[in-house]
């Protein structure tokens, strides 16, 4: 039976409820307000009991929902899951509460699940791209005829082409934006986890034995290769969606903050109230053990401000792993392009156009450069060369030998060449 409408375990989750609808509404980002708030709903209606429903339209909507997340669970699952999806819901709502007090990596992750860089909008993203071309000629897939299967996966490839003793395997021009954005992502420098090595897929023509590879190994290739290739895929968003967003990186569209809601007083006791009224057994019910990460913010991950400045570099990281799909009409096929690194981003202000004046006579980090010094030419007399042909250099005590010594006598000699040389400099018009 399920549990009644007033017990504690009911009550507990209607606050619950509440809570997580109350830190949904105020994310910085318009998307994840909606997306999460959805999410929280459909996710509470699966867990609700039938007779507890509103109405009967609201049972008959949630037992028509395509997911099985988001379908109505039968009384016994219910009950024996209750406990579990309870310490979910805080989970969750310690995670929402975290992201609004602005710690990056939280607020990040949300933007990530908003707009289907993980979750369930990427399922709904991907499914939308592997929808096939309406102008493709309809007929039977040629990698399941190849290898006699009716693998849905299958579908998706065309005929293998060999290369070099083995076989590569391209996606069908049948989806030709699937296929354009596994070409274009395998080129796009992302990381390690999300990263497509190659546009096609390569697998051997013969085994060890050098025989024909069998059908069911060939198959497991394509099938794994497709199951990790779907797995690190970034779907594309919307046009329209990722232009906004990318509007909000610039500094070119508003960012949709909001105020959270003043917290309300609370409830003075009234005198001679028992000490199990219901306002006190709600409150135990709903205190934890210890204090979660958002009670405590503490380390290199502690909350940031909420700032315009720090919403542009979320949604600036968020555009390099986002794409959208445009239609070159010349070229006719698909092309994907990938936002910028918030590094790469222009601001508005840089380019604003000031007068060349302000700015002249310096260079790039405005500094004024300084002339450079000019080597004066100050003739001279060659030094003498000793047997090998080698210039020889006089030693620093060569002045005090006596005159009659073979260095001091090099020296002296060296020395008159070379203020001959200096004189005849200075007679023709040279600097002194």
């Amino acid at each position: 039976m399920p549990a009644p409408l007033h017990s504690p375990a009911h009550t507990r989750s209607l606050h619950l409820l509440r809570a997580l609808l109350r830190e949904a509404t105020y994310l910085p980002d318009a998307t994840a307000r909606t997306y999460f708030r959805r999410y929280v709903v459909a996710r509470f209606k699966a867990y609700q009991p039938r007779p507890n429903a509103t109405a009967s339209f609201d049972v008959a909507a949630v037992d028509k929902y395509r997911l099985r997340a988001f379908k109505r669970r039968h009384a016994g699952i219910i009950k024996a899951r209750l406990g579990q999806q309870q310490r979910k819901a805080h989970k969750g709502l310690n995670f929402l509460r975290r992201a609004n007090q602005g710690e990056a990596q939280c607020l990040q992750k949300a933007l990530w699940f908003a707009y289907g860089r993980l979750g369930r909008r990427k399922h709904a993203l991907l499914d939308d791209l592997l929808k096939p071309d309406p102008a493709w000629p309809a007929g039977p897939a040629p990698l399941q005829q190849l290898y006699r299967s009716e693998l849905k996966c299958l579908q998706y490839f065309e005929a293998p082409q060999v290369r070099a003793g083995s076989h590569a395997i391209y996606i069908s021009q049948q989806y030709p934006r699937l296929r354009a954005l596994v070409t274009s992502q395998s080129k796009q420098a992302t990381d390690k986890k999300r990263a497509v090595k190659s546009p096609f897929l390569t697998t051997p023509v013969l085994n060890t034995w050098q025989r024909p590879v069998p059908i069911k190994r060939a198959i497991n290739n394509v099938r794994r290769w497709y199951a990790d290739t779907m797995t690190a895929l970034l779907p594309a968003l919307p046009t329209e969606e990722w232009n906004r967003l990318e509007a909000m990186s610039n500094g070119q569209q508003r960012i949709g903050f909001v105020r959270p809601r003043t917290p309300a007083a609370g409830v003075p006791s009234q005198p001679g109230a028992d000490d199990s009224s219901l306002e006190r057994m709600v409150h135990h019910s709903l205190a934890l053990d210890k204090l979660s990460k958002a009670d405590r913010p503490q380390g290199i991950n502690r909350p940031h401000n909420l700032t315009v400045r720090f919403m542009q570099r979320l949604y600036a990281k968020l555009l390099t792993l986002t794409p959208k799909l445009e239609y070159n009409e010349t070229r006719q096929q698909w092309r994907a392009v990938w936002g910028q690194h918030f590094k790469a981003v222009q601001p508005r202000s840089y380019t604003a156009p000031v007068d060349d004046a302000l700015f002249a006579g310096v260079d790039a980090k405005g500094i004024a450069p300084k002339a450079p010094k000019k080597k004066e030419f100050v003739p001279g007399a060659a030094l003498p060369r000793n047997d090998n042909g080698k210039p020889m250099t006089f030693p620093f005590y060569a002045e005090w030998l006596p005159k009659t010594h073979p260095v001091r006598l090099e020296l002296d000699k060296w020395k008159a060449e070379r203020d001959a040389a200096r004189a005849k400099w200075v007679a023709a018009g040279g600097d002194a």
